[in-house]
């Protein structure tokens, strides 16, 4: 973990909190706070649901290091949602007001530009809505999985492992099926030898078979 940005806030005398969520831990946003700080994910993945007050869900985002949470722009009324950042790896993060950004604005825009910490996270959004735009579970699953190959996948003699543990539940969190159908899915693309699910450890293995049989059918 880099101490970076720990030493740039003591620096610039920006009151900040620190904060650290276990893989599978969570925090809760609420838009009816008085004051609506901003956070830097500064280490780790985590990924955001937007939870209604009726108890359904919807996905939102994977993050990744240096992106900006900020929920202040949602339209919705806050009386009926809030939102839920969960770590899909051991995740650090530092809560700031902008107030106090703009004090020390001077100072800090020479290390930091929010505006690439935006254009960054508006990025891994944009990646991130990708999952959702197929009506099919199968091919929400499959495009997860690319996500996951793409932005965390470290590359081996013929396949990609995802480095860290998901479990079927996570995946059908994010993809908005129920998790009897991502088992069948998971099943399915074992079966085809495009990737591999190690149940004890829930590592996930894609082979470049996968890859082929999709761009071959035209789906990526």
């Amino acid at each position: 973990m880099s101490n970076r940005w720990i030493q740039l806030f003591f620096e610039s005398e920006v009151p900040f909190y620190l904060y650290k969520l276990y893989k599978g831990d969570a925090f809760i946003f609420k838009l009816y706070t008085k004051y609506k700080p901003s956070i830097i994910l500064f280490y780790g993945t985590v990924y955001i649901m937007k939870v209604f007050t009726n108890g359904d869900s919807v996905f939102v985002a994977i993050l990744t290091h240096n992106s900006i949470i900020d929920f202040s722009f949602s339209s919705f009324d806050s009386n009926y949602i809030y939102y839920k950042v969960i770590a899909l790896e051991s995740s650090y993060f530092i809560k700031f007001c902008w107030l106090d950004y703009i004090t020390s604005f001077k100072y800090l825009s020479s290390v930091i530009k929010p505006i690439d910490l935006f254009r960054y996270t508006l990025y891994q959004y944009e990646n991130s809505s990708y999952i959702l735009s197929h009506k099919s579970t199968k091919y929400r699953v499959v495009q997860l999985l690319l996500f996951f190959c793409r932005e965390f996948g470290i590359l081996k003699n013929n396949y990609i492992i995802i480095p860290f543990e998901i479990s079927q539940k996570t995946i059908s969190y994010i993809t908005g099926s129920n998790p009897t159908t991502v088992n069948k899915v998971i099943r399915y693309l074992v079966n085809r030898f495009f990737v591999k699910y190690i149940i004890k450890n829930r590592i996930l293995i894609c082979y470049f078979s996968l890859l082929v049989y999709l761009q071959d059918n035209k789906i990526i």
